[in-house]
Parts: C-alpha cells; structure tokens; sequence
C-alpha cells in the first residue's frame, strides 16, 4: 500500500474528508480571488460552483464531510492525554476548533437564507451584508481554514518521495491563493459598498435577492445559536474526557518506563508511549504527528513486550513496509499497561534543533536518490606491506580524486568505508539528475585513476584497481547517531543494493555495475551493455544490471535541456 494511503480506518476518514473540504475551500477562495476582475466573474464561477455544491450528491457529499471530520476531530481530542505537543500540530488543532463557530454563521446565512427564503445569496447580496462590518471576521475564518488545511496537506505528502521536488511550487501556490483571494474579498467588498451608498440601494437590493425578512432571520439566528451552543457543548464534552481520565489515573497504579540511555519515569498506565514522551519532557522523533503514517516514532523493546496489545492495522503496515523486527513498535500507537523498556531508534529531535539550516530531513524522510558505492581492490595486501603513514598518504590521494570527481557532479560523499566511499546524488536536482550524475563521477573517477597510478606506481609497485556499484530508489534520510557524534545519513534497502552491487564487480570481473533503472532514469539505453538479473539480499525480486567493464566506456550522457520535461519538477524544487 502507498505510504499516502497509510492509517486505520478513523485516520483515512479524516484524510479522506478532510480533502473533500479542502478542495472545496480551495475553489472557493479562488472565486474570491475573482474579485480582482469583476463581480460578474466572481458570480460567473460561483454559478458554475453551486451546480455541484446546491446538488442534492453534493450537499449530501459536503454536510457528510463537515460532520464526520469534526466528530472524528474532537474523538481524537477526547482521546489525548497530554497537550504537549509540536507548534504545527497545536496550531492545526488551534485553528480546526476555531473554524466551526466561524463557519456556523457563515453557513446558516449564506445557505440557510436560499433555503428557507429562497435568497439568491450572490456575491453582491454577500457582500453588502459583510463588508466593512464583518470583514475581519469572515478574513480570520479564510486563514483558520486555510492554515489548517495546509499544515495537514503538507505532513501528509512529507510521506511521498516526490514531494521535495515539488514542495516549494506548492508553497508559493498556497501562499498566492489566500493572498489573492482576500485581496478580490477586498475589491469586490469596496466595489459593493459603493454600489449601496445611495439613499435605497441597500433596500432594493434586498428586494431584488429575495433578503429574509425579520421572521426568518429570527430563525436563522436561532438556528446559528443553537448550531454554536452544540458545537461549544460537544467540545467541552470532548476536553472533559482527558480531564477525567487524568485525575482517575493520578489515584491509580503507576508503571516504569525505562528509556534506554535514560530517563525511567513512572505515570498512570493508559497514554501512548508518544504522549507519555511528551509528558515527561523525554526528546522522541515524530515527523507525522503520531498517526502512524511514519516509523520515525519506533522503539525497540527490550523488556514488556508480551504484554503489549498487537499492532492494529495501522502500525502493522507502516512495520512491514520498514521490515521491522517484532520487537519493534511504534510509539505513538503503543499504551503501555505494564512496565516497560524501550530504546528509542531514530535520534530524537533534541539534537537535531541544534543544527541550524536542517530540515525535517534530519528526523527522517524519504527521498529518491542515487548512490554510488566505490572501493579499492586489493587494498589490504598493498597497505600490509607499508607503514601506517604512507598508507594514510595512498588513500589520502586517492580520495583528492575521488573526491573532486564526485564534487564536480554535484554529488556528496555520505560516509567513507576504510578504502572505499558511498556517495548521493540527486538531493537538489531530482532523481533523474542524480542518476546522471552519478554516471558521470564514476567515468571521471576512472579516468582520474589514470592520473594517480602514473604518480603513485613506483610507490605502490602496482597500479590501484576499483570497483563501482549504482543504484537509484527510496532511502530514508535521517540524524543517526548519538548525541554530538550524531550525522545526517541515509539507509535503506537502495543503499544495500548499491553496496552489493559494488561487491559484485570483483566476481563479474568489471569495474561498474549500474541498475537498469539508473541507465534509464539517466537517457541512456542499457542495451549497449551485457545485462544480467541478480539476487540482492532485502529485495524480494531480482535486479536487473548493466555490467560496465570500464567507467569511461560510458556513451555521452543526454544534457539536461534534452530532459527538460522529465527533470521539470525537480528544476521548481530548487
């Protein structure tokens, strides 16, 4: 299952309805944003929109949407044990409870008034009501919606590969529509206020829309006090529950949780392992929010684990797609009944504030990127036979070219292995890209090995020999290590598969191995190569491979401007 379509069944309601409210205030604002033209544009879409919206399949589709997102808001709410949590998720919580006693009004005015007056509630009709009275709260509710919809859309898409590439296009589009849709609120609003400035304008527009009269304003004024008191009542209900909860946990019996490496703290069995983090101030990695949509959360579990519940189908899916041990959980989707010892997995977030310029990359997300395995051959017999000094001088030169090859392809050494080295490529360009790259360092390192074993034969008696293995797929990228011994790094089965591939090289007796979906995401046919399938321990089917003798054997790699439309995302990214 795609990591987008992750979550139990109450996580892909509320993703699920969440975006059919989304894309429904995302066309609305863009008919504010109309504004800007003309009164009739904004009621030209608006025609077009109420076709959808005013049909019996859309109300029915809408009202369901709305209902069923803020009951399963404010069960998730009544569910929570602890109010320490991330800026992001505070204010996407802050901002969902404040939409409904905005929106009532909003609603019971606009669609109450068609429905029991028979209102042609127009943009005009709309505006001369709101503006300049009730603008600045009608503008708060276009932001609270807005907020809250992105801050949602965005952690939810942090979980695909592709969205990097396309996270900055998105950015500036979800800053541009309220932007442009508050300023057509304004111009259309200034536009409408002149036009019912004369003495009997107001009047006779309201004749003309078919306004309420007092009876049924009365009503609807009624109807939005009790719609409000429901919603305020079901609130209070929902943050009454953890209180409840809280004050029969704090007479009851406590458990030990032991933090491998510290803290053990002891709390009232019944929160997450997550929230019980947080209540304890104990640093815990959490890209998604504790929806279990990512395994940044994961703990191994040293001791308790047969008393915990199995995981629900949720966890489940998120473990296998990692292949988790069974001993591994996920912290937020654990509550622990009995004492327990856990060692957190991924480096808590304590550290990673510290480093500045990082992104959420540095408490693990996955990307698409190339990787290049290189190591040395023979190397251990040829530094056997050498002082230490003279083998650190070898390999120190060996790296200057190395190095430098790699660095003029825009690539970045991620760790070095004794002789040997692993690269990425792509980061900043795209998976494409990388794989271009990619090739591209390997050619140059061959031909830099020329350079080097002209200076460096008599030294070493015999000329260097390397081996080469490139892969290109998923990888998680993330702050692994202890505390200031702590590095960015990647890991996953697309870094194993490069490694093996590398290794492959001295039994296929060449000095490059590179999968097929290098070559391709690359331009370059894998035709022009022996091809082989090969086993790779961690993936289930086998790997189809080029087998390249010599780096430099390379055909010339299609520039960039022959790739513009595959490498089109990845050029907005940057």
């Amino acid at each position: 299952m795609h990591a987008l379509a992750h979550g139990d069944v109450q996580q892909r309601l509320r993703l699920v309805t969440g975006l059919i409210l989304f894309t429904f205030a995302a066309t609305h604002f863009f008919n504010h944003a109309l504004g800007l033209v003309s009164l009739e544009a904004m009621d030209t879409l608006q025609g077009w929109r109420k076709v959808v919206t005013r049909s019996w399949p859309g109300s029915v589709i809408l009202l369901s949407a709305f209902l069923t997102h803020i009951l399963l808001g404010l069960y998730k709410i009544s569910r929570r044990l602890t109010w320490r949590l991330p800026f992001w998720e505070a204010a996407q919580i802050a901002t969902g409870l404040s939409i409904p006693l905005f929106l009532i009004t909003h609603v019971v005015f606009n669609r109450g008034a068609a429905s029991l007056a028979g209102t042609d509630d127009s943009y005009a009709f709309e505006l001369a009501n709101i503006w300049p009275a009730l603008a600045l709260e009608h503008s708060v509710l276009l932001l609270c919606v807005w907020v809250h919809g992105c801050i949602g859309i965005h952690y939810w898409l942090s979980l695909a590969p592709w969205y990097p590439r396309v996270r900055q296009a998105l950015f500036a589009l979800a800053v541009a529509l309220p932007v442009t849709a508050l300023a057509g609120f304004s111009v259309a609003g200034r536009q409408v206020a002149l036009q019912v400035a004369p003495p009997g304008a107001t009047a006779k527009l309201q004749a003309h829309t078919h306004a309420p009269d007092a009876a049924t304003e009365a009503r609807l004024v009624a109807l939005r006090n009790g719609l409000q008191l429901l919603f305020l009542t079901l609130l209070g209900l929902a943050l009454l529950v953890p209180v409840v909860r809280i004050v029969r946990r704090a007479t009851g019996a406590r458990i030990e949780v032991t933090y491998r490496g510290g803290p053990t703290v002891r709390v009232a069995p019944g929160p997450t392992l997550l929230e019980i983090s947080r209540m304890r101030d104990v640093p815990h990695a959490s890209v998604c929010g504790g929806r279990a949509r990512c395994s940044t959360c994961r703990v191994g579990v040293e001791s308790g684990l047969e008393a915990l519940a199995a995981p629900s189908a949720a966890e489940a899916m998120t473990l296998a797609r990692i292949n988790a041990p069974s001993h591994v959980r996920l912290a937020c989707q654990i509550r622990p009944v009995h004492s327990i010892t856990v060692t957190r997995l991924v480096a808590p977030p304590v550290h990673v504030a510290r480093q500045a310029g990082q992104s959420n990359e540095a408490q693990g997300v996955e990307r698409n990127l190339a990787v290049l395995f290189f190591d040395t051959r023979g190397f251990t017999a040829i530094s056997e036979a050498r002082l230490p000094y003279d083998v650190v001088f070898i390999l120190n030169r060996l790296f200057a070219e190395v190095g430098e090859a790699i660095r003029s392809h825009h690539g970045k050494i991620d760790k070095y292995l004794g002789d040997g080295l692993m690269a990425i490529f792509g980061a900043e360009a795209g998976e494409a890209a990388g794989c271009r790259q990619a090739l591209g360092a390997a050619r140059d390192i061959d031909l830099a090995l020329d350079r080097l074993n002209e200076e460096i034969i008599a030294e070493v008696g015999q000329p260097l020999r390397i081996g080469m293995g490139i892969d290109v797929g998923p990888l998680v990228v993330g702050h692994i290590g202890h505390a200031e011994t702590a590095m960015i790094t990647v890991i996953g089965t697309t870094v194993n598969a490069a490694s093996r591939l590398e290794a492959l090289t001295k039994e296929k007796a060449c000095q490059l191995i590179a999968s097929v979906d290098v070559l391709t995401h690359a331009g370059l046919s894998p035709d022009v190569f022996p091809r082989e399938e090969v086993a790779i321990r961690g993936l289930s089917a086998p790997r189809a491979v080029a087998l390249i003798d010599k780096a430099r054997n390379l055909p010339p790699l299609p520039q960039p401007a022959k790739l513009a439309r595959q490498d089109a995302p990845a050029r907005i990214a940057r």
